[in-house]
């Protein structure tokens, strides 16, 4: 006699949905999406049911939007070529599928470029040369009261916080040009690279472990599971504000323990 199977039943596309639906994404929204597969468990249909559960639940009114950093591979290095429709994203399957799919636009920022599809794609993908600037990207997701979703990941992804580090301008980070790199455009033109970054120094790391707490005590958080994911989701625009006042009270607050000044 055959042993019944004991495996986890495959995540659905509605499951997602669902899970989306719990958490407060609703038809019209914006989401910035940071995700892993691998988390979920089994998904039937992998990463493109995630992706479509994401657009069905925003509507054609609403807007997704993926990091799609090649950070690892460019942040520290010169004369490099950032090609925007092939070099892959460094963020995850979910991203890298998202980004090759028809009709999503990616941005040109060399380290920090973001994939988008939706009503608001080309306002969230216009070119800025630091992604946190007035009219960048995540400017664009702030003035669009943006969701800041986590699908099977922490707030370790949790790129928004980067945001409130340039505005407070922490002592820590310095600002780094890409000046000679190039970007190589869709339509086949290349370009120097205007991107610049707010880059950590030397000697520094973050620790955005602690922030979780922080949001879930500020009763900001919302959370929902599907397959073995945990999903969490909180509005940008809470992220920045509620990191912000953090860094006013303490300027390394974003900071690892052991290369926080006096706590070594």
């Amino acid at each position: 006699m055959s042993t019944p199977s004991t495996s986890s039943p495959a995540v659905t596309r509605a499951d997602v949905v669902q899970a989306l639906i719990t958490v407060g994404v609703a038809p019209g929204d914006t989401v910035f999406a940071h995700s892993s597969l691998r988390a979920f468990g089994h998904v039937g249909g992998g990463a493109d049911t995630v992706i479509d559960a994401l657009m069905e639940a925003v509507g054609p009114a609403g807007t997704v939007v993926m990091p799609a950093f090649t950070w690892d591979s460019f942040h520290d290095k010169a004369g490099v070529v950032f090609d925007m429709v092939r070099t892959p994203s460094e963020t995850g399957r979910i991203t890298e599928v998202f980004r090759q799919r028809p009709g999503v636009v990616r941005s040109p920022h060399i380290c920090h470029s973001v994939a988008a599809a939706g009503a608001s794609a080309a306002e969230v993908t216009r070119d800025s040369p630091s992604v946190y600037a007035q009219g960048g990207p995540f400017d664009a997701l702030l003035r669009l009261n943006a969701w800041n979703l986590f699908l099977g990941v922490s707030f370790g992804s949790c790129t928004a916080l980067h945001m409130a580090e340039e505005q407070a301008r922490v002592p820590y980070r310095q600002n780094r040009d890409f000046r000679d790199c190039r970007v190589i455009h869709p339509d086949g033109s290349a370009t120097a690279s205007a991107s610049v970054e707010f880059l950590r120094k030397q000697g520094y790391w973050n620790d955005f472990s602690r922030v979780e707490a922080v949001f879930e005590r500020e009763g900001v958080l919302r959370e929902a599971r599907v397959g073995a994911a945990r999903i969490l989701n909180i509005r940008m625009r809470d992220v920045v504000r509620i990191a912000r006042r953090l860094l006013d009270e303490d300027i390394y607050w974003l900071l690892a323990a052991e290369c926080r000044p006096g706590m070594a």
